[in-house]
Parts: structure tokens; C-alpha cells; sequence
């Protein structure tokens, strides 16, 4: 186990050339980007917020999570960024576990304001230069998962659960802190105002899947119920799915003891144009399904590139297939396809003026399973590779690694004309 700890610089190191009203006629051109943003945090009480500050905050930690060298995280690049957003001389604490026999690459960051008045829990994601953390995805069989839902215990993805219980004890004992008022940072002694307000859990690709697991966990322990009772929000980016139909029933019905779907109502999962991520893991591993509120952003394109996706697709996998496995699997997809070509097309149309973030309320218009392997061994390469050149950039591809990036979810969230985390005009 590794741990690290940093402090976020304040406003004023942040911009040592600049003074603190410096800027043009009407625009701000200093950090931080959000002035208010502790106060945006610690106040949100009802719903939270799909769109705004909290999202492009959360969004924003979840990419950064990404920084390191080798394969140790990178806590300063993370309080750096957090404090140019709004959250000046935070505390940042990142727990690692790694165990590469057991596909274990875990990280996570625990960022704390100065007044220690909100923290946010942000999962690193799959790293693309690290195997171990690429067979972490892959590791697909089902693990029993030990929290009571509804008086059953269901399996959920072993790689995924099995990253997020390497550190769980530690940012459990670091929340504890938190919630007394203490810091993050045990070098540091004392207590300052009422304790911890607000609890934010956040993460992109398979960080998205442990802060999904890690709410469910946090949620449904008992014990854990002075810590769940602060939790305001989970805001997953590309995130894959956890587990099968019965866990995902388990999690959208489940209540805590002031009767709120905290999992149904608060987990609120970002899906970026054509991101394979969020298909996955494919539909001949098992059957799986998703809960929370889905958000989908949409490139702005006509019917026909629709249309065209879809029949794209079908090809593809029918060229991927051998002989009675073809055959098989076009019985199998007719039906499927057949019913939910017209919802999606119907839905794209509509979109297809204004494209951007919209909420799907129609369970049958969720971001669907991918049905076979073709899509993310031929697909989603393809659709990668053909956006690197201006000729094929148009293709429709039904999925792509290209769009699973973090960076498209910061951009895509940022709401008009606010700074970006370099303090830029967007």
C-alpha cells in the first residue's frame, strides 16, 4: 500500500504575475474558476445537480486523477487543479494498492477543502500504458458482492469490486476523520467547525465503476451511516457496468432509513457520443445492466448517419462471426434489433439538430450492452483510428475508444464561457 499527501496552492501562488482584479472588460482571467465553489457543494440538498459547476468539477477531478509517473499517482497535480477550480489549499491524499498477480491497480484521492467542509472521493481510471490495469477490466468473472440489498447478496464484476475493496478500509478511517472535522491528512491535529457537510464520489471509466460500487457499499453498510448520510452525489464518466439485471432491480429500488433511492436518485452516470466503455463488459461474458440517472451527450448529425451506424454494425458483425455461430447470433439479434432500431433512430432525429446533454428517462433507450465481441474487437478500433483523419472522421461508428476520454467529458460539461482549469476563455 503507498500513500501520499499534498496541499493545493492558494489563489494568490497560483497567479504570481497577476493581480487579483487583473483581467479584461467584463471577463475574469484569474483563478479560481468558480469563486463559490465550496459553497456550491456543501449547499446542495435536493436532487444534485446534472449540469453547471458540480459536474464540470467532478468531471474535471475524475481526468486529473489520471496524473503520475510510472505507476504511482500524482496527489500535487490533483490539489493543483482542484484549487484552480475553487478549492484553494485543499488537502489531497491518494491511497495505491497494487497486486499484479491479482489484477489489482487501485487508486484513489481523497480532496478535503481548507475548511474541511466537503470532500470529494475520486477514483483513478484505467490506466492505458499499465496491463495490469487493462486486465483489471478484463477480469470479468462474477464476485459475490458483501453488501445486503434488499435481503440478497448478487455478483457483480470481479475486477472492478476487488480494486474498490483494496482501499476501502483506509478511506473509510480518512472519512471518519472528516466527518469529526478533522483533517484528511493525519500529520495534521485538530478540529475545525461542524465537520464534513458534503461527500462527493466521482471517478472516469473503471474509476467510474468503483465510485459506483463504493456508493452501493457505502450506502446499504450500516455501519457506514454517519458517513452516507453526508453523501450528496456519485457523477460516473464512461463508466462501464457492474453487474447483472437482478443487482441493477436491487440498486434502483433500494431505500435507506429516511426512505430516498439514494442509488436510483443520486448516482448519475455520463455517457459521451459513442464511448464503447459504457457497453461494456459484452453480452456473451453475461448479462449485465445499468442503474442510476443516464446522461448522454449527442454530436449534433442527421437520420442518415443513424441509419447508416446501424447497418454498419450489423455487417460488421456478421463478417466477425464463423459459420453456425453467425447464424446463431443473427437469430438472436433480429428480434433485438429490430425493436430497438426504431427508438433509436426515432431519438436521434429528434437530437439531431441541437445534439448535446440529455437525459434518458426511457428504460428501453438505455446506452444498450454491446451484443457481441465484434464491436470492441473491430468497431471501436476502427472508429478510433478513423478519427484521426479528415476523410473518415464523419464515419458513423456505433462505438469508440475516441470518445472515451476524459477530456471530451470535461469539455462537454463546462458550462458556456466559464474558465478552463489553465484559467483560459473557452
Amino acid at each position: 500500500m503507498r500513500e501520499d499527501i499534498a496541499r493545493g496552492p492558494s489563489f494568490a501562488e497560483l497567479r504570481p504575475f497577476k493581480s487579483a482584479t487583473e483581467g479584461g472588460p467584463g471577463q475574469r482571467t484569474v483563478f479560481p474558476v468558480y469563486a463559490d465553489l465550496v459553497d456550491l457543494l456543501a449547499a446542495e440538498k435536493g436532487l444534485p445537480a446534472t449540469e453547471g459547476p458540480v459536474p464540470h468539477t467532478m468531471a474535471t477531478c475524475a481526468a486529473y486523477a489520471y496524473a503520475g509517473f510510472g505507476n504511482e499517482g500524482d496527489p500535487g497535480t490533483v490539489a493543483m487543479i482542484m484549487s484552480r477550480l475553487g478549492l484553494a489549499e485543499n488537502r489531497c491524499r491518494v491511497f495505491e494498492q497494487r497486486v499484479d498477480a491479482m489484477y489489482i491497480a487501485s487508486a484513489a484521492y481523497l480532496i478535503q477543502d481548507k475548511d474541511r467542509r466537503v470532500v470529494i472521493l475520486c477514483y483513478r481510471g484505467t490506466q492505458p500504458e499499465d496491463i495490469i490495469s487493462i486486465l483489471t477490466d478484463a477480469d470479468v468473472r462474477p464476485e459475490t458482492l458483501a453488501v445486503d440489498l434488499a435481503g440478497e447478496r448478487h455478483q457483480v464484476h470481479a475486477g472492478f469490486y476487488r480494486n474498490m475493496r483494496a482501499t476501502r478500509h483506509l478511506i473509510m478511517q480518512a472519512l471518519a476523520r472528516a466527518a469529526r472535522g478533522e483533517s484528511v491528512d493525519p500529520g495534521e491535529k485538530g478540529v475545525r467547525g461542524d465537520g464534513m457537510e458534503a461527500l462527493y464520489i466521482t471517478g472516469h471509466s473503471l474509476g467510474g465503476a468503483m465510485a459506483a460500487l463504493m456508493g452501493v457499499a457505502l450506502v446499504h453498510e450500516p455501519r457506514y451511516a454517519p458517513i452516507a448520510d453526508r453523501l450528496r452525489a456519485v457523477y460516473t464518466f464512461g463508466q462501464p457496468l457492474l453487474g447483472g439485471p437482478g443487482f441493477a432491480d436491487a440498486c434502483t429500488r433500494a431505500t435507506n432509513d429516511r426512505d430516498e433511492h439514494i442509488l436510483r436518485d443520486r448516482l448519475l452516470r455520463y455517457i459521451f457520443d459513442r464511448d464503447v466503455v459504457p457497453a461494456l463488459p459484452p453480452r456473451p461474458v453475461g448479462p449485465y445492466a445499468p442503474f442510476g440517472r443516464e446522461f448522454h451527450y449527442r454530436r449534433p448529425r442527421g437520420t442518415a448517419e443513424g441509419a447508416l451506424a446501424f447497418a454498419a454494425e450489423t455487417a460488421i458483425d456478421a463478417v466477425s462471426l464463423p459459420g453456425d455461430l453467425l447464424r446463431g447470433q443473427l437469430r438472436r439479434m433480429a428480434g433485438r434489433r429490430a425493436r430497438a432500431a426504431g427508438r433509436s433512430l426515432s431519438a436521434l432525429a429528434r437530437g439531431a439538430r441541437t445534439g448535446g446533454w440529455s437525459e434518458v428517462r426511457d428504460p428501453g433507450l438505455h446506452y444498450p450492452q454491446m451484443d457481441s465481441l465484434a464491436g470492441l474487437a473491430v468497431v471501436a478500433p476502427l472508429a478510433f483510428f478513423a478519427a484521426r483523419l479528415a476523410l473518415t472522421r464523419s464515419i458513423p461508428f456505433t462505438y469508440s475508444f475516441e470518445d472515451h476520454g476524459p477530456g471530451h467529458y470535461v469539455n462537454a460539461l463546462a458550462p458556456p464561457g466559464v474558465l478552463s482549469e489553465y484559467g483560459d476563455v473557452r
